[in-house]
């Protein structure tokens, strides 16, 4: 028992910091609020020295008018880092705390990155897909002469693309399943809201298979509903002439 108080005691320290929200890489040495030096580390690729630097900068300056380039640095350092939740609030801070910034713009498009680098391929949930586009949407409209804008319209693209084949899978799925109104409703919704994907195609070409298929099901649907009619009307004919065949022969000669 004294052994494992010891161990908990000397985690401690660590599992309180880890709690704050950072990660373990970052813990290397101690930042100082150095905006050059932090962008100097930056500028070599040393993302894990530049990091606790930014981070110590907006920390202990947070009105500045570099504090906003200390934030937009700070989260593309993330993103190198693949640490693209912190990346995400790094750009958010600077979007609400920074309205002025010359920086809005990219930052706007950086959180769409983030959330397009979280997103998930088409047979899973598509949160991160349908937030990154929502984005991606935002840039576009608001900064239509940004430089940026084509980088921003390749990905929209692809993530529409992605929604599109989302549906597509639906359709499909309830297709082999025979629930010919859900099919027809997931494919219809492709070539309503991603005309311009390149699963519109195969939408044209599985609603007209849904078409064929639910004509056939409900014709045979039809036969079945006839055929107990008439497979009674034989064995009763059958059986009248029986009973008629029965009472001429009890009829005196």
């Amino acid at each position: 028992m004294t052994r494992r108080i010891a161990v908990f005691l000397c985690l401690l320290p660590l599992l309180s910091w880890l709690g704050c929200g950072g990660s373990l890489k970052e813990g290397r040495r101690e930042g100082t609020p150095d905006f050059r030096a932090a962008k100097a580390e930056y500028d070599k690729g040393n993302y894990l020295d530049a990091i606790p630097d930014f981070k110590a900068y907006v920390e202990q300056y947070p009105g500045t008018d570099l504090t906003d380039d200390a934030l937009y640095y700070l989260g593309l350092s993330y993103i190198q880092e693949k640490e693209y939740a912190l990346a995400s609030a790094q750009f958010d801070r600077l979007l609400r705390d920074f309205p002025s910034s010359p920086l809005q713009a990219d930052a706007l498009l950086e959180l769409a990155r983030c959330d397009d680098l979280q997103s998930h391929p088409a047979p899973l949930d598509q949160t991160e897909t349908q937030r990154a586009l929502t984005r991606y949407n935002q840039f576009v409209e608001q900064n239509p002469t940004h430089p940026r804008v084509g980088e921003a319209k390749a990905r929209i693209q692809v993530l529409r693309d992605r929604l599109a084949e989302k549906l597509i899978r639906s359709g499909r799925l309830y297709l082999k399943l025979r629930r010919y109104a859900a099919a027809e409703f997931y494919v219809k919704r492709v070539l309503r809201e991603y005309a311009d994907s390149k699963w519109a195609a195969e939408a044209t070409r599985l609603l007209h298979e849904v078409a064929v298929r639910q004509a056939r099901s409900e014709s045979k649907d039809a036969l079945k509903k006839e055929a107990p009619d008439s497979t009674r009307q034989e064995p009763r004919r059958k059986a009248d002439e029986r009973t008629r065949g029965i009472e001429a022969s009890k009829s005196p000669g």
